[in-house]
């Protein structure tokens, strides 16, 4: 019985605070209309380790991210921003064609895509953050 109480107590913790993040991702000007946004974790303060953000992008190249539920934002604090879009649709098969970038595959990782963002603690309301990806090299094939 002790169990099962400490598993329903457990439940009820609350989830950290996060900030409803939107906004729109464009490529050569024009909206990036397949893809993801992700916002990875910097310079945590080690009190509180930060969760991933991370969220689709839509056919007019807007996203919202996601940590915990369903379009609910992103936690306080610094973050790499790693964005990802194929012109075809990567196969699980290994035998499958291989992903083709539909951006320069650099802004795939978090240590080359040379974004960031930083989300602030006092943010009221839904922030928003765009992002303008200029041409870094060529589209990896």
């Amino acid at each position: 019985m002790a169990i099962l109480f400490g598993l329903v107590a457990g439940c009820n913790q609350s989830l950290p605070t996060t900030v409803p993040v939107r906004g729109k991702v464009t490529w050569q000007g024009k909206p990036l209309t397949t893809g993801t946004v992700t916002f990875e974790p910097i310079n945590s303060d080690g009190a509180s380790l930060l969760r991933p953000a991370r969220g689709c992008l839509n056919g007019d190249g807007t996203y919202r991210l996601s940590s915990f539920r369903t379009n609910d934002g992103a936690q306080p604090g610094q973050y790499a921003v790693v964005i990802t879009s194929y012109t075809n649709s990567p196969s699980i098969d290994a035998m499958g064609p291989p992903p083709k970038w539909a951006i320069p595959a650099s802004y795939g990782r978090a240590d080359t895509s040379g974004l960031s963002a930083t989300i602030s603690a006092d943010a009221t309301g839904e922030v928003e953050i765009n992002f303008d990806l200029p041409l870094k090299g060529t589209a990896a094939r």
